[in-house]
């Protein structure tokens, strides 16, 4: 049982206090790299990166973010510093947010973009917020048209519906969530967003503007013709016959006007009754706008649009799958990849189906393939824990450990898994498939069913196209594998590899499993992740470079936090602390810098042993919670100079930065 005195319950409230912020450190150093609080205009972020707008970019310190085992790269894109973190992108944003606290972003003036740079970050700002739930909800009308197909449920059943109102809800209400993220992304009110896509979709609104005899046509004979059943005081309205469900650009459109009105208002409207004014006149005036003016152009330009990209791909499906898979996965590196995804929910939301989505489903399983190739044909057990969670993420769309840390580094896996992912985005060009969902990774194979015929024509030839994709980029990389290619690749890096982050062992004895410690803290991982060694000499050394910053009074027990980064509790024995020092002899002073090596603690052993006490020895990484993987030696003995722990970061391996990369 866990019976420690006052002093380690102090310890272990300190230790989850720190889990909680353990991203405090990291986005100070992010801050402190990109110039400060007050050189920061805005910051957002996507699935993988922080995408910051500043004031001087002249003020970053890239060296000091590259340097950072927790930040995967740094460089310029689409307008905005990008620092790429991981999939705990949204924690990290969180604690920036605090960080920077209310009113702390700089009011400078709006940064200068090119129209394309402009856009691009937009998209992502508005898009980014919803693409997890908008893929969720691809699949679940994906796990519909699968069970139906599979004569498992019927329209009338209630499963259907409940399933079906889950899978289309989002959908349907789309310019309602999209106007809260526009209005964010515009800096404006988002409720006031939320009211105006509302009124976009209010029930009965498209039969009540759009039905029964039109007073008369505008643009008559022009593929623009457009009906007018009903006019605003006299102004013709003109209403979609589909209504605006479902719908992306008119409420983005319509919430850039919304946000000028908006800011107009609240510099000559008193605060003391802009409260409710503001939002009252901002919608009285951007609503109507968007019936009469903005949404009849936001159809046209989605028209034009997906007219421009369906004639190219009507001139040939194969030329434009070529290019979209070969552009794709360079697109991802840049965060520039959200405009073919808005082409996609666009055609998904007008046509019900799309073959944009198509073209890119593939190259998640290609760039898995190349890493799957490297896991089977490299000896380094270090760069096989790289692998791993990159297959894994790999699997699920989530590309970037891929690109990072095994395929970037060595440039021609990276093309190759660009050239499998072309292969199977031309299969599925040529064969005519398209999705009828909004889903990626392995379980958005649904999305090519078809829901109106069931047929599982369109999944069979997804699964077809996915292998081939898998299987030439695969092959491509076991012929050429190269270990020291590798080697070389990794020495270029300006940052170095995530794969330093080795420990040595402190005692020397019989390695132990943490599981197998008589103590449930230790055993059941309360305070962390790590092994355990039985000493067989009274001596303990550091493990690392760093700060010996617990020495506790009796001994005992002590914690070092490594040059690294990572935290390293060493407890001498279990329950040890009831000796009161006894036999224990500190060699080091709390608070001092020690290196590999040093003599830290030594104990008498056998005393020990006589006075009943186990000497089974915890080492404990304390934040492992900031790794992706703790991994221990194997079972055995072990000496000081021996690795005895490994840490795989978040995003593990870091890409040699690329000088157009960085240069804005």
């Amino acid at each position: 049982m866990y019976n420690y005195p006052k002093v380690s319950r102090v310890h272990y409230h300190y230790e989850r206090e720190k889990i909680m912020k353990k991203y405090n450190d990291l986005v100070a150093l992010i801050i402190k790299s990109i110039g400060g609080k007050e050189n920061i205009k805005d910051v957002s972020h996507c699935m993988t990166r922080l995408r910051f707008a500043l004031v001087d970019d002249k003020k970053i310190n890239e060296k000091s973010l590259l340097s950072n085992n927790e930040i995967v790269t740094a460089q310029w894109a689409g307008g905005k510093y990008q620092v790429v973190v991981g999939t705990h992108v949204a924690d990290v944003y969180e604690e920036i947010r605090e960080q920077l606290g209310l009113g702390n972003v700089s009011e400078a003036p709006e940064e200068k973009m090119s129209m394309i740079n402009r856009f691009v970050a937009i998209i992502t700002q508005v898009i980014t917020p919803v693409l997890g739930v908008l893929i969720a909800s691809g699949l679940i009308q994906g796990l519909v048209a699968l069970l139906s197909a599979l004569h498992l449920i019927q329209p009338a059943d209630g499963a259907y519906i409940i399933l079906s109102t889950m899978g289309s809800a989002l959908f349907t209400f789309f310019p309602v969530i999209l106007g809260y993220t526009s209005a964010k992304a515009f800096k404006m009110n988002p409720f006031v967003g939320m009211v105006i896509g509302a009124c976009l979709v209010y029930p009965n609104i498209t039969g009540s503007l759009a039905s029964g005899e039109p007073l008369y046509t505008l643009f008559q004979n022009t593929i623009i013709a457009s009906p007018v059943y009903k006019t605003f005081f006299g102004i013709p309205v003109i209403f979609p016959a589909t209504g605006y469900t479902s719908t992306v650009v008119p409420i983005i459109l319509s919430m850039y006007f919304a946000s000028k009105v908006e800011h107009f208002l609240k510099a000559h409207i008193a605060d003391s009754i802009g409260f409710t004014l503001v939002p009252f006149l901002t919608i009285l005036i951007a609503f109507p706008s968007t019936l009469i003016i903005i949404g009849p152009i936001a159809n046209v330009l989605s028209l034009l649009i997906s007219s421009g990209v369906g004639a190219l791909y009507q001139f040939s499906p194969v030329l434009t799958s070529v290019v979209v898979g070969l552009i794709y996965q360079p697109l991802v590196i840049f965060g520039l990849h959200w405009p073919l995804i808005t082409i996609a929910i666009t055609n998904m939301m007008s046509t019900g189906s799309d073959y944009m989505l198509p073209m890119i489903f593939t190259a998640s399983f290609a760039q898995t393939a190349v890493v799957l190739a490297v896991y089977l044909r490299t000896k380094s057990k270090k760069t096989k824990a790289i692998c791993i969670p990159a297959i894994i993420s790999g699997l699920f769309c989530i590309i970037e450990p891929a690109i990072y840390g095994i395929t970037l580094p060595v440039k021609k896996r990276f093309i190759f898994s660009c050239i499998g992912g072309t292969a199977g985005a031309v299969i599925l060009s040529v064969l005519s498939v398209r999705m009828y969902a909004i889903t990626v990774g392995m379980l958005g194979i649904v999305g090519f069913l078809n829901p109106a015929t069931s047929s599982m024509l369109g999944i069979t030839i997804g699964v077809i196209a996915t292998l081939v994709a898998m299987a030439i980029a695969f092959t491509l990389t076991w012929v050429t594998f190269s270990e020291e290619e590798a080697e070389v690749s990794t020495k270029k890096s300006k940052v170095g590899s995530a794969l330093r982050l080795s420990i040595s062992s402190p005692l020397k004895g019989e390695i132990l499993e943490l599981k197998d410690v008589n103590d449930s803290a230790f055993s059941n991982e309360i305070l962390g992740k790590g092994v355990a060694i039985l000493p067989t000499e009274g001596k303990v050394v550091s493990p690392c470079d760093g700060v010996l910053t617990t020495l506790f009074p009796t001994g005992h027990a002590l914690g070092i936090t490594s040059d690294d980064g990572y935290e390293i509790l060493i407890h001498v024995g279990i329950d040890t602390v009831q000796l009161d020092g006894k036999y224990f002899h500190k060699k080091a002073e709390q608070g001092t810098r020690v290196k590999k090596g040093d003599v830290l603690l030594e104990f008498d052993l056998e005393d020990i042993k006589k006075k009943g006490y186990s000497l089974e020895t915890p080492i404990i990484i304390t934040n492992s919670g900031s790794y992706l993987e703790v991994i221990t030696a194997e079972n055995g003995n072990v000496d000081y100079t021996d690795v005895l722990i490994s840490l795989v970061p978040n995003m593990v391996q870091k890409p040699v930065t690329l000088e157009s990369n960085t240069a804005k």
